[in-house]
């Protein structure tokens, strides 16, 4: 006997061994046993791109909501820029000169001929302070009359009658005296 390897199985054992085609009732195929489904991948992959497609949707939805809140931002700007040039507009022709001099002349105020200034440095008086000439003392705005429609309760109406006229007297001459040349508050 040589001292190599053993040509084959021993014959106690060869009734044992398996051939590799065939297990039981089961075949085995080669070459088949390593590959996997391809099933579970494509679900996956459909999955993937319906999960980006609802995102893209959220995210479009966003947006439109976005620009709309921009535009309507937009549109209150610009109604607040209008409304802002109709006041200036407003205020510049209420601080005009002639609107100044005919509310002041509806006061009863007079422009002064001779006015004098202040130095705001200095504090110093630059002219010589005279009060302004007027032509008449402005006449106080007639008091409203009691009114001649009975009111519910008679007595009321008829205390109310007798004070009115002492009252819009009182006031008359408050406003004439405060009115008068001369007259400091």
């Amino acid at each position: 006997m040589s001292a190599g390897p053993p040509e084959g199985p021993p014959d106690s054992i060869r009734g044992r061994v398996r051939r590799p085609g065939r297990v039981g009732p089961v075949a085995v195929i080669e070459g088949f046993a390593g590959r996997r489904s391809v099933v579970p991948f494509a679900i996956l992959v459909l999955c993937l791109l319906a999960a980006g497609l609802v995102i893209l949707l959220l995210l479009n939805t966003a947006l439109d909501r976005g620009a709309f809140q921009i535009q309507a931002a937009q549109k209150r700007r610009s109604q607040l820029t209008d409304r802002q040039q109709e006041l200036q507009l407003s205020l510049a022709a209420l601080s005009a000169p002639g609107a100044l001099a005919s509310q002041a002349s509806a006061l009863g105020l007079v422009p002064n001929p001779r006015p004098a200034f202040l130095n705001p440095s200095s504090g110093a008086v630059l002219g010589v302070p005279t009060p302004a000439p007027t032509t008449a003392a402005p006449s106080p705005s007639p008091s409203p009359s009691p009114s001649a429609t009975p009111s519910a309760s008679g007595t009321a109406s008829a205390t109310a009658s007798p004070t009115a006229p002492a009252s819009a007297s009182a006031s008359a001459s408050a406003s004439a005296s405060a009115s008068a040349p001369g007259a400091r508050p």
